[in-house]
């Protein structure tokens, strides 16, 4: 039940922010997110030495500040640019498709999201079996998130078989507590 009630509300909670911020802003907030994050690690480095020579900041201080700096004004520019495309939609009157849009698209994200809570609860023992049983949902929760990062693995090798290894590690773990 707990699961249940846990899907329920996030699904209500992707209605509402969806509904709100629409597919185009939904988007383009994780797009500025994976970009800032991409060029903060890249220019945090160059802009700090830059920064150095500009602002009097404890020199340990620095490398924060920049990547803080660059991550922030990539967001807001790639933000920017979702509002001025949401306009776009809007002045031809497609609003309502890109609400809707929104909806799937933070449905989607949360049902991802809660998916890899429920798989981490799992390896720690956290969720009891009974919570499992008792729950109508759980066995269309449970797979996305373990799908999505293998998926992603294969764009992005770092993560690939992320979920087997983490899997494989909790095992041990609790192979070497029960001993």
């Amino acid at each position: 039940m707990l699961i249940d009630f846990t899907f329920a509300a996030l699904l209500i909670l992707a209605i509402i922010k969806g509904y709100q911020k629409g597919l185009i802003l939904a988007a383009f907030s994780i797009i500025a997110f994976i970009i800032g994050l991409a060029a903060a690690l890249k220019l945090s480095t160059a802009v700090a030495a830059y920064l150095k020579d500009s602002i009097s900041v404890s020199a340990k201080w620095m490398p924060f500040i920049a990547f803080a700096l660059v991550f922030f004004v990539v967001v807001i520019l790639v933000r920017l640019g979702a509002k001025l495309i949401e306009k776009t939609f809007q002045a031809v009157m497609l609003g309502w498709l890109n609400r809707m849009g929104g909806i799937v698209l933070y449905a989607a994200l949360y049902l991802i999201i809660l998916s890899i809570f429920i798989f981490y609860a799992e390896k720690l023992q956290l969720l009891q079996p009974e919570a499992i049983n008792s729950s109508q949902t759980y066995h269309f929760i449970q797979p996305w998130g373990p799908k999505v990062m293998d998926s992603f693995g294969r764009l992005i090798p770092v993560f690939k078989d992320m979920f087997t290894e983490l899997g494989d590690f909790f095992n041990s773990l609790s192979n070497k507590i029960r001993h």
